[in-house]
């Protein structure tokens, strides 16, 4: 019987990062494909496939609660632009699944909300996953 995946650690520049328990997701950063037709004649087509290549980047997107610590680190990242490094790591008796995003930015501006259960929404992007 297979194990799922629910207990990953989330390291960034180093430095472990508690985060709230199912927010996390990541992208291989494998790309969209695309699929044209080409007309053979008579009715007939010939497919012609293609790799989008503006589409192969790397996503990590998690949630934070809304701390002091965790605000100091989010804008750490935002200002470390594309020089920060997230790795995710985890293991079940199936065995060890590990990815590492390098070049990995916060694109998108950061919000911090505030309240009882108020959390902090992360998106990284970066490299394919290694």
């Amino acid at each position: 019987m297979a194990i799922q995946i629910t207990d990953v650690a989330f390291t960034v520049n180093n430095e472990n990062v508690s985060t709230v328990p199912n927010s996390m997701e990541y992208d291989e950063g494998l790309g969209e494909q695309v699929v044209r037709a080409m007309s053979t004649g008579e009715g007939s087509v010939e497919l012609v496939f293609a790799n989008n290549l503006e589409t192969n980047i790397g996503m990590v997107k998690v949630s934070i609660p809304s701390t002091t610590e965790n605000i100091r680190l989010a804008k750490g990242w935002k200002t470390n632009r594309n020089r920060n490094v997230v790795t995710l790591a985890g293991s079940t008796d199936d065995g060890d699944f590990t990815r590492t995003f390098i070049q990995a930015a916060l694109t998108a501006n950061y919000k911090v909300p505030i309240g009882t259960e108020a959390d902090i929404e992360i998106e990284f992007m970066g490299a394919q996953p290694i």
